[in-house]
This record gives structure tokens, C-alpha cells and sequence, in this order.
């Protein structure tokens, strides 16, 4: 069970420690064996149905290893990696030596790009931190579309029921909560849980809703209990 973390202890998001921790586990194995999201035919079913985006240049922000990021590439986009794991990437490096001078290792939240990007593709990535940090990645991402660049996102749902120990780090008023976990692979980070009515606020006036949001929901393997929650969500740039 959480606790409420009354002091507001560490709430700013490191990405030092993100990287630390994504380092250990992409080299553990973290990925590796695991197949694409269905999120992926989301992506490209509707990169299909909007032309100009797809035939222009996107940004995968937290690409790691590949997983999602490949069979993206793999469909003929013209697709940037970004994340802040060095182990990661060169693990996807490894694995495809031409992508090399696609990929950046950077914090998203300070990337200030030469020229905006067509789409933007964030999946299960822009839950690292607390609230503060959750608006800080909308507003990067508004600033690096292009006016009518598409944005996909797939990201921790509040509904989720929170396994590991934590504690609780902050609540707002739409219902997004942030915790840190006490015990886990994740150990020492903030990991914000996004409500629906939250999303709908952090995109209002900024994007125009295409897909969603709408909850991808998986039980948790025995004998870990409940059932981990996820939105994805299809935007357009205003």
C-alpha cells in the first residue's frame, strides 16, 4: 500500500537515475524477447489515413532497444530515436548499425530540434516523473509538432492497481496521481498514473483528439494480483 509522501521528497525527475535504472535493466534482457504493441498498427494505420505526416520525418521518443521503434522503421518511416538510456541504444545499434545517425541519447523535456517534427511517438515514456514533469513533456511536444502534427501516446492509466511498494507523491484534481516506488526495478523513481480528464486538460487548446483515449488493460501474471492500465490516445496539433 502507498503512503503519501508529505514532504514532496523526490519529486523532480532525475534522468541520470532513469538512465541508471533503464541501463540495468535493458541489460538484464529488458525487451529483448518481446514482441511489438498492438499500438504499432494504431500508429501506422492512421500515419496511412494522413499522408503528409507519413511521408514526412518523426520523432520515437523513448526508442530503447527497439521493440516498437523497428517494426515502425521497418514500414519505410522516417523515423529519430530518442532516450536517455545509452545501454539501450547501443543495444539497438548492435542489432541495426545504419540507424546510427537517427538515434540521439538526450532528456526529451531539453530537446530544442533544428526544424519541428511531422509526428511524435511516445509510448510509455512520458510517465516518468511527477505532475510538473507530465505538463512539462505536453508542452515539449506542442513545441516540436509541426501545425498538424500527429502525436501518439500510450501511457499509465490511474486505474491501475499499483503492485510494488511506494509512496504516494502528489494528486491533482483531474485524478493523475504520481508515486515513487520503494521496491522494484524502479526503486527511488516518480512514475506518474494519468486520468482520462487529465489528458483531455494537458492537450485542450493544443491538440485536436483523433483516437481515444482509450484503456488497454493486461492481468498481471500469477502471482503478482490486479491488472496494470494503459491509455492510448491520437492527437493532431492545432
Amino acid at each position: 500500500m502507498g503512503r503519501k509522501d508529505d514532504a514532496g521528497e523526490g519529486r523532480s525527475l532525475s534522468a541520470d537515475l532513469v538512465a541508471t535504472r533503464w541501463d540495468a535493466e535493458y541489460r538484464a534482457g529488458r525487451y529483448v524477447a518481446e514482441p511489438p504493441l498492438p499500438f504499432v498498427d494504431q500508429i501506422l494505420a492512421t500515419l496511412r489515413a494522413h499522408p503528409a505526416a507519413m511521408d514526412g520525418v518523426g520523432l520515437y521518443v523513448g526508442c530503447g532497444n527497439g521493440r516498437n521503434y523497428l517494426p515502425l522503421v521497418d514500414a519505410g518511416l522516417a523515423l529519430h530515436g530518442l532516450d536517455v538510456s545509452r545501454e539501450a541504444l547501443d543495444q539497438l545499434i548492435a542489432h541495426r548499425p545504419t540507424l546510427t545517425p537517427q538515434l540521439v541519447c538526450a532528456d526529451f523535456r531539453a530537446l530544442d530540434p533544428a526544424s519541428p517534427f511531422d509526428y511524435l511517438v511516445a509510448v510509455q515514456v512520458f510517465q516518468h516523473g511527477d505532475q510538473v514533469d507530465a505538463a512539462a513533456y505536453f508542452a515539449r511536444t506542442a513545441a516540436v509538432l509541426k501545425a498538424g502534427g500527429l502525436f501518439f501516446l500510450r501511457v499509465n492509466s490511474a486505474s491501475t492497481d499499483i503492485y510494488l511498494r511506494h509512496t504516494l507523491v502528489d494528486r491533482n484534481a483531474p485524478g493523475g496521481l504520481t508515486i515513487r516506488y520503494d521496491e522494484g526495478p524502479k526503486r527511488g523513481l516518480c512514475v506518474h498514473f494519468y486520468s482520462r480528464d487529465e489528458l483531455l486538460k494537458l492537450t485542450r487548446g493544443r491538440f485536436r483528439l483523433l483516437v481515444g483515449p482509450r484503456e488497454a488493460v493486461t492481468a498481471r501474471t500469477p502471482p503478482q494480483t490486479g491488472s496494470w492500465s494503459q491509455w492510448e490516445a491520437v492527437w493532431q496539433k492545432l
